[in-house]
């Protein structure tokens, strides 16, 4: 079973299953997943990011950084990092690379959250909006980060 922070992200995160989330409006992986962050642990998630996430060698000296790209959560600030699939669990945050554009291999381009068994709830990058548990694209996954319990009160 999961730590408590994750056992309650991965609550909210259910709440939205075939759900849409700002339908008509793109790459919204990040501020969906937030969302689900600020309801289950507190608003500092509206915000909070990392400067140095672990794709940052990848990106160009010009890439800004911002609350609502997909990697703004992607760093050991925040909690553990999990590179097996396997091994994640109910809530943890995951970060697949590499899923549109023409950015460098390995630079994290979406998020979601683990539901368990090789499974994750997403907000599809595309424009209809909708949130579905789908199983875990292998070739794209990045890692994922389980929560410090300090980020989730």
């Amino acid at each position: 079973m999961a730590d408590q922070p994750g056992q309650q992200i991965y609550q909210h995160s259910l709440k939205w299953q075939n759900q849409t989330y700002r339908v008509g409006q793109a790459e919204q992986c990040m501020n969906w997943t937030r969302e689900v962050l600020k309801k289950a642990c507190g608003e500092q998630f509206a915000t909070l990011e990392t400067q140095q996430p672990w794709d940052r060698h990848l990106l160009g000296d010009g890439d800004k950084l911002l609350p609502e790209h997909a990697d703004s959560l992607a760093s050991e600030e925040f909690g553990q990092r999990i590179d097996d699939i396997d091994a994640l669990e109910p809530g943890d945050l995951v970060f697949l690379q590499n899923t549109y554009g023409n950015w460098a291999e390995g630079v994290i381009t979406h998020v979601g959250i683990a539901t368990g068994e090789g499974e994750y709830i997403h907000r599809m990058t595309s424009n209809k909006g909708e949130v579905l548990v789908q199983p875990i694209p292998a070739h794209s996954f990045n890692g994922a980060i389980r929560l410090h319990d300090k980020w989730c009160k």
